[in-house]
């Protein structure tokens, strides 16, 4: 669906006016506007121009030439302060081979019994110096969550490059995310378990967020399909969603590949009884 120039606008404005929330929320604010656009769109207009990130929005704001309109709040400023201690960590080299342990401790133990003291020592390095990186556990967690779906966005992202049809994009998408999901790698790994072990509501809330996101993906590509007026596209895109996250719980390697399993899908499942 193409971005309109409104929806441009009100994005912009709305980053500049409430540059604490994510895409998803902004999406929801927006259609409560009557401004109909996704949150990929909304990050699509936010990361074309420089505010992608909370701490870009936020700089906007306290750097408005309209001080009276533009004064952080009390709660902005300390988000702006603590997201100036992540920026800097963000580049330190030692802050990915975190993620990683991280992931494999959790995916090993699961999030209740994983300590911060057991994360540092797999990663070689004292508990405390994990606060550089991170603010808690739970942000630990939500971080490594969250790169898992940045991982799972990047190859569904090379996977649809130069696919136009509306059925070969849905088929080239679940098989980018089958075959991301059988890997069985760790920090993926922890984006699909956390479906099946719910979270503390807090942390769950944070989860949700990168969740709704990359769900906009499908619900997006289902949108394209010509399918008959008598189909419910949300319930095909949760069933759809629950059948390719389950598949990691069953798949063997040396039976059917990911690309034959997306195959089959949209072309048996699907296809046939509603294209």
């Amino acid at each position: 669906m193409a971005v309109t120039r409104s929806a441009r606008t009100a994005a912009l404005a709305l980053a500049k006016e409430r540059p604490e929330i994510g895409r998803v929320r902004a999406s929801r604010e927006l259609r409560s506007r009557g401004i109909q656009v996704s949150p990929s769109g909304v990050h699509s207009i936010w990361k074309r121009n420089g505010l992608a990130t909370t701490y870009q929005r936020l700089v906007l704001r306290a750097r408005s030439a309209d001080a009276k309109a533009s004064a952080l709040s009390d709660t902005q400023h300390a988000l702006l302060k603590r997201r100036k201690i992540s920026r800097r960590a963000l580049g330190h080299p030692r802050r990915q081979n975190l993620i990683e342990v991280a992931a494999r401790v959790f995916n090993a133990k699961g999030y209740d019994a994983a300590s911060l003291r057991e994360i540092g020592q797999a990663a070689g390095i004292l508990a405390g110096s994990m606060y550089h990186h991170f603010r808690s556990k739970e942000d630990l967690f939500a971080t490594v969550h969250a790169e898992g779906f940045r991982q799972m966005n990047a190859v569904v992202d090379r996977a649809l490059e130069g696919v136009a049809e509306p059925w070969k994009r849905l088929e080239a998408a679940i098989a980018a995310h089958l075959a991301e999901l059988v890997r069985h790698t760790d920090v993926p790994g922890v984006t699909s378990a956390s479906l099946f072990h719910p979270a503390p509501p807090a942390l769950e809330r944070r989860l949700n967020r990168e969740r709704n996101a990359y769900e906009d993906r499908f619900r997006e590509l289902i949108a394209a399909l010509p399918l008959p007026a008598d189909v419910d596209r949300s319930l095909m895109r949760l069933t759809l969603l629950g059948a390719m996250n389950w598949t990691r719980l069953w798949y063997r390697p040396g039976r059917k590949t990911p690309a034959q399993i997306a195959h089959h899908l949209v072309h048996k499942v699907l296809r046939q009884r509603l294209g």
